[in-house]
């Protein structure tokens, strides 16, 4: 069984449909909690946020990936062994696509057969084609490697530039309390506010839930 029978099967879209309308009901039973705790217990519910409300920083997680590394002088260092293996294995893994290759068991590992046979068959030759174009361009790198690590050397000089995901999201780090202080500040007002989606979503999801079962 292949994960596309699987996952389109009568029984999986079933629990699906289930784990959904459950996943909501819940949400609105906690919506509710919290609804009717602002509105009867307006401080311990907000000393409760304010212990919840902790800042997790993703620069901070990330930063050990972010840091660049620099494997020049290794690749330098073995540059034969490691060109000699790139013309390899390219040149085998281009025979394999060019004379062993197999487009209808292709579309049955990937599991395309649900597909209409002239879009499965695009799909899986225009897969073919572009490994045939990467290895051709590995088999490439291993012959510059091999016989002129100078040339490789400036491209990879002209090429190798370190972009950083921390600095992109820098600004977005910031926390944004907006939200929060409103409801400090009017705990009453967002309880009932809260409160009547919460009964929305319990009302619709639990009239969804015997339907389903």
């Amino acid at each position: 069984m292949n994960l596309t029978t699987l996952f389109g099967g009568l029984a999986f879209r079933d629990w699906f449909a289930q784990f959904i309308v459950v996943l909501f009901l819940a949400a609105g039973v906690a919506l509710l909690a919290i609804g009717l705790g602002l509105l009867f217990n307006s401080a311990g519910t907000l000393r409760f946020f304010s212990r919840m409300n902790r800042w997790v920083s993703t620069r901070r997680t990330l930063r050990p990936v972010e840091i660049p590394r620099e494997t020049g002088e290794a690749v330098q260092k073995y540059r034969r062994w490691i060109g000699v293996v790139f013309i390899a294995g390219g040149l085998f893994a281009i025979y394999g696509l060019l004379a062993q290759y197999n487009a209808k068991a292709a579309i049955l590992l990937l599991g395309l057969e649900i597909f209409k046979p002239a879009f499965a068959s695009w799909v899986v030759d225009s897969a073919r084609w572009v490994l045939v174009a990467g290895n051709l361009a590995g088999i490439v790198v291993g012959v510059l490697l091999v016989f002129f690590p100078q040339a490789l050397a400036g491209l990879e000089a002209r090429g190798a530039r370190w972009y950083s995901e921390r600095h992109v999201v820098r600004d977005r780090e910031k926390m944004n309390l907006a939200l929060d202080n409103w409801v400090e500040r009017f705990p009453r007002v967002s309880g009932c506010i809260i409160t009547f989606f919460a009964l929305v979503l319990i009302c619709a999801f639990g009239l969804l839930l015997p339907a389903i079962r």
